[in-house]
């Protein structure tokens, strides 16, 4: 498989593009994985909703226990109590709740912000890179036969525009005709 050319000139573009690409694929990595970071971040509320939830459910049932000994109207005091542990839990839940959202729009958000840009650059570079990249493998199989520079020559003849034949020789056709290849 033939990966770059064998010009020095052509070469170093070819290398110089496909580090460009790689350092772009980097980039936008790195800057999805920021993204993710920044926007993780704001889970932090949640954490502490979540916190303040479990807080306010063990602190609500530790009373309701404590008052049950209470005679005659323990039970009676103990509803809410249990009232304000309920509402402890459904705290505790939408932090959580809000953790999760956050999570998935971070993931999302991240991915996305990478992957367009990503896939752009892609699918503009990709393609012409693994066409060049088959031709010139297939060029190199052929031109290990020397009969094979005919092939070569008239492909140049019927791809080139005529100021580049002529510049290699002023009589392309004659050149082609007599075999100076």
């Amino acid at each position: 498989m033939k990966l770059y050319a064998e010009l020095p000139r052509y070469r170093a573009r070819q290398l110089a593009r496909d580090f460009v690409t790689l350092l772009w694929i980097a980039l936008w990595v790195r800057i999805g994985f920021r993204i993710h970071e920044l926007v993780g971040a704001l889970a932090g509320p949640g954490r502490i909703v979540e916190g303040a939830g479990n807080d306010l459910v063990r602190s609500a049932e530790e009373a309701s226990r404590g008052l049950s000994d209470v005679p005659v109207v323990g039970g009676a005091l103990r509803v809410p109590f249990e009232a304000i542990a309920g509402a402890g839990r459904t705290l505790h839940a939408a932090g959580s709740t809000q953790q999760d959202v956050v999570a998935t729009l971070a993931l999302w958000l991240g991915a996305c912000l990478a992957v367009i840009p990503i896939g752009y650059v892609l699918l503009k570079y990709v393609p012409d890179r693994v066409r060049w990249v088959r031709e010139a493998t297939a060029a190199h199989r052929i031109r290990l036969d020397a009969d094979d520079l005919r092939i070569f020559a008239l492909r140049a003849a019927v791809n080139r525009p005529l100021w580049e034949l002529r510049a290699a020789t002023p009589d392309p056709g004659g050149a082609l005709a007599a075999g100076d290849y």
